[in-house]
């Protein structure tokens, strides 16, 4: 994750949710405390953010960092862009694995099992559609070991949502599936 995806994360956080220590925010932004305290210095210098005092009691002081007007301006011009680079990135992964699936068909791989999770493999189903391949995926399985229930000449290939080399290797030799019928996804 960029900086200023970290930054725009750290301002949703204190935006959605009242935060009083830098260990919270770094549980509710999702990164590590060093980034945060790093990031949140920043902020407090440019004046995005604020620590307030939201205790009243004499005996016990309590702080929460709050957002500033412009913390909340600067934290809507970030949102633009994170949902901009999402977009881009999603753009740039279909493309790939519609030039990876179409390289499948143009092999003569027409019966295809999927290997990942089940957002992934909607994902794989709506590009063969939407490209009006000729790919049919005959099986689906979330854990490659439930490989191990079919054979091996009732289709031509395994698509892998897990391209690490060792996995393949690993599935090869526990399922006996030779190595060219499984094809990392991308």
């Amino acid at each position: 994750m960029k900086l200023p995806e970290k930054t725009f994360q750290v301002l949703d956080s204190l935006d959605s949710q009242e935060i009083s220590t830098q260990r919270q925010l770094a549980d509710h932004a999702g990164i590590s405390l060093g980034q945060v305290n790093y990031i949140l210095k920043s902020l407090l210098k440019k004046g995005l953010v604020k620590i307030g005092n939201f205790r009243k009691s004499p005996r016990k002081i309590g702080y929460a960092y709050l957002l500033t007007p412009k913390g909340i301006e600067a934290k809507s011009r970030l949102a633009v862009k994170f949902v901009i680079s999402k977009l881009k990135e999603y753009d740039n992964l279909r493309k790939r694995l519609a030039e990876k699936l179409t390289a499948i068909e143009e092999l003569g791989h027409i019966r295809v099992i999927f290997v990942g999770p089940p957002m992934v493999k909607e994902f794989v189903d709506s590009i063969i559609r939407e490209k009006h391949l000729k790919i049919d995926l005959i099986g689906y399985f979330t854990k490659w070991k439930d490989l191990k229930a079919i054979e091996p000449e009732s289709f031509d290939i395994v698509l892998l949502f897990d391209d690490s080399l060792e996995r393949v290797n690993k599935i090869e030799e526990a399922t006996g599936i030779s190595r060219e019928k499984l094809s990392p996804l991308l």
